[in-house]
């Protein structure tokens, strides 16, 4: 199998839905209901959307299984699995806000191979093939190359989680004071690639996803970068940077913290 023909179907794939998106912003229209909790939004949008990645792809290799954010996981199993997300960032695209990804990873026996993650509203295109390098909109990217946390720009995000407490607030009041800045732009995809080209130097946050950070991370890692796991009170934490400041923010962020003698996991 051709990873470089498997982008360039991918790519086809998501523009269609992309094209889905983008109508559906311009003309301010869609349907939206909630899932877990009355702060946990889907849109017919994202249903859509999922359906359009899913087709495509088992029109075209019906041997393969794939693992979505609204579908969940197909009953049939296979050593190439894609996961998706439709829309990361469901918040802000029912608000208009233009800070929106669709999110779309290939691995092969646990092992991502491929991933991208598109923007449709700034058509910004992060895309990597393993052991190819990560691209911007077609330009080779690397990850910051800034040392110390005082100068560095940072982003994190705060799950939707209902009624229950929010464990990454005591880490943000910690970060807020020892960096130039924290952002959020509410899409963990975007995070990732946005550490990947250096808009960022850093990010961390809790209980997410696969389908979150399944294509960012292997960008980050073909941009240089460094991915750190966590289990923390019952939470799983991903922290990432270029590779002095991911380990720089992973003992800041759990300085206290009695697990931290256990050091965090690579991925990769």
């Amino acid at each position: 199998m051709n990873l470089n023909d498997l982008m360039n179907e991918m790519e086809e794939w998501v523009e269609q839905a992309a094209a889905l998106q983008l109508d559906a912003l311009n003309r301010k229209h869609m349907q939206v209901q909630t899932k877990a909790h009355d702060t946990d939004f889907v849109t017919d949008i994202d249903l859509r959307s999922e359906e359009i990645l899913i087709d495509c792809i088992l029109k075209r290799y019906p041997d393969h299984s794939v693992w979505t954010e609204e579908g969940g996981k197909l009953d049939k199993q296979s050593e190439f699995v894609w996961v998706i997300d439709p829309i990361d960032g469901t918040t802000n695209f029912i608000h208009g806000f233009p800070l929106s990804s669709i999110s779309i990873a290939l691995q092969h026996n646990g092992i991502t191979q491929l991933g991208m993650v598109y923007s449709p509203p700034f058509s910004m295109k992060f895309q990597a093939i393993r052991g190819q390098g990560a691209y911007y909109n077609g330009q080779r990217i690397q990850v910051s190359q800034t040392k110390d946390l005082k100068s560095s720009l940072l982003t994190t995000g705060f799950p939707s989680c209902g009624h229950e407490p929010i464990i990454n607030l005591k880490y943000f009041n910690k970060m807020i004071g020892r960096v130039s800045g924290i952002r959020r732009t509410g899409s963990a995809a975007l995070d990732l690639c946005f550490v990947a080209a250096s808009f960022f130097d850093g990010y961390w946050e809790f209980d997410l996803h696969a389908w979150d950070w399944c294509a960012g991370a292997l960008i980050v890692e073909e941009a240089g970068g460094a991915l750190f796991t966590r289990e923390v009170d019952g939470h799983s934490l991903l922290i990432c940077g270029n590779p002095e400041i991911a380990e720089l923010l992973q003992s800041s962020l759990l300085e206290k913290d009695e697990l931290y003698k256990n050091r965090g996991q690579s991925i990769g």
